[in-house]
């Protein structure tokens, strides 16, 4: 494993060599950790409850719902040559502070991009994190011979986000649906009610008169219940 002064020479390493070392873009020194560098909340992001897309720069942040699980691009872009390995760790005070956790996972060497990472709130309650926030930390090691197998993924693992998206949109259709049938619906009962209560009026004024009032107080009652479906 990499202590702070390994990454430091590392990316020095980089400078000389574009085949050698690690590179990481933005770099500050101030994300250095002994044994790793914190990387941040960068531009985007996705909800798997609400099925949605963000854009985390614009918002200023993004909101995670109680239980709920959102993939955050890393703000830094992180290269690795072929002799370095590296491995995605939650932070001790979002985990235990905040109740924010995910499963770690691996950057294989030769990778270059950035980083989607999954974040889980385990809390009854929503977490807010801002956009450059530094949300987990990686890594680095020095594997023993360099790596042969070919990575075969995108840069910026562009195939997962734009599946990602895929996703948003089908969910925004599904909604879309949805919003059409339930305002068919409410239509429909609206014109039922209407039709039933002025046969019943010609017949029964007083009773006509009764039921006008009781649709009145509950009618917006229904009308909020399928509304809410």
């Amino acid at each position: 494993m990499f202590s702070d002064t390994d990454i430091k020479q590392q990316i020095e390493e980089r400078r000389n060599n574009s085949t050698k070392g690690i590179f990481i873009d933005p770099f500050e020194d101030k994300y250095l950790t002994p044994v790793g560098y914190d990387l941040r909340v960068g531009v985007k992001g996705f909800s798997w409850k609400n099925k949605r897309e963000f854009d985390i720069e614009q918002d200023k942040g993004i909101e995670i719902e109680p239980n709920d699980t959102v993939v955050i691009e890393t703000l830094e872009s992180v290269s690795l040559s072929k002799e370095v390995g590296a491995t995605i760790h939650a932070m001790a005070t979002r985990a235990i502070l905040y109740g924010l956790s995910h499963i770690s996972t691996t950057i294989d060497p030769g990778w270059t991009g950035k980083l989607l990472i999954s974040i889980h709130n385990y809390r009854d309650s929503s977490v807010e994190l801002r956009f450059r926030d530094s949300f987990c930390t990686v890594c680095f090691y020095k594997v023993e011979s360099e790596s042969k197998v070919p990575l075969g993924r995108p840069v910026d693992r562009d195939d997962l986000w734009q599946q990602l998206i895929e996703i948003s949109r089908q969910e925004k259709k599904k909604q879309k649906r949805e919003n059409i049938n339930r305002n068919i619906v409410i239509f429909s009962l609206t014109g039922i009610v209407l039709v039933v209560g002025v046969s019943i009026s010609l017949k029964n004024p007083e009773l006509g008169s009764a039921l006008a009032a009781f649709l009145a107080l509950f009618s917006p009652f229904v009308y909020d219940q399928i509304k809410s479906k």
